[in-house]
C-alpha cells in the first residue's frame, strides 16, 4: 500500500505502531488487575463481616433462655387485686422477682412480683400452692421441681397506676370559646 502523503514526516503505519507501543508500555493491565484485585478485596471483606454480624446476631438471640412452668388451673383463682379464669397457664421467669403469666394463645397477661423463699429442701415436683378459701383461692407460691426455694407471690406489677379510687375529677365547664383556659406558657 503506497502513503498517501508522500511528502509527510512520519509513515502511517509508524504512528500506529508508536501510539500502540506507548499505550502497552504504560501497561494499563496492570491498573485494571489492581483495581480489581481491591474490589474483589472488598467484596470479601465485606461478605466476612455480614457473615460475621448474622453469626453473632443469631448467638445473640438465642443465649437468653427462661424458665417456664405450665399449669392447669380448673378453677378461678386471684393475683393481687385481678380475678383469673379456670385455663392453662404458662409462668415464664423473666428476671430477678418478675414472673409473665401467659395465657393459653401465649399473650402476657399479667406481670408478678415475686421473692424467694426456702423450702427445706430440693421439691420433688413442680406445682402452685393457693391460700385463701375454697371460693377465692389466691395465688401464694410456684414450687418448682428439684429446687430448693419456691417463689412467693407478693402481687401483680401494675404498668400504669391506677388512680384512686376516692379522686375525684373536678368539672370542665366551658361558657365560651374565648374563656378556654390552657395550660401555662401556652398560646393560642
Amino acid at each position: 500500500m503506497t502513503n498517501p502523503y508522500p511528502n509527510s514526516e512520519l509513515d502511517l503505519n509508524e504512528s500506529v505502531q508508536t501510539a500502540v507501543f506507548r499505550v502497552l508500555r504504560r501497561r494499563p493491565w496492570e491498573n485494571l488487575t489492581r483495581r480489581t484485585r481491591n474490589v474483589l478485596a472488598r467484596l470479601f471483606l465485606y461478605g466476612l463481616f455480614a457473615t460475621l454480624l448474622a453469626a453473632l446476631l443469631a448467638a445473640a438471640a438465642q443465649a437468653k433462655t427462661y424458665d417456664c412452668v405450665d399449669a392447669s388451673v380448673p378453677f378461678k383463682f386471684d393475683i393481687g387485686h385481678r380475678t383469673f379464669r379456670p385455663g392453662h397457664y404458662q409462668l415464664v421467669i423473666v428476671g430477678n422477682g418478675v414472673l409473665a403469666v401467659r395465657d393459653a394463645r401465649k399473650h402476657v397477661i399479667a406481670s408478678v412480683i415475686t421473692r424467694q423463699v426456702e423450702n427445706g429442701g430440693p421439691a420433688a415436683q413442680t406445682k402452685l400452692v393457693f391460700a385463701g378459701d375454697k371460693k377465692n383461692p389466691r395465688l401464694s407460691q410456684i414450687v418448682i421441681a428439684n429446687r430448693s426455694q419456691a417463689l412467693e407471690v407478693l402481687g401483680e406489677e401494675l404498668a400504669i397506676r391506677q388512680p384512686a379510687p376516692n379522686a375525684e375529677v373536678p368539672p370542665f365547664v366551658i361558657d365560651s370559646l374565648f374563656q378556654r383556659q390552657g395550660p401555662p406558657g401556652m398560646k393560642y
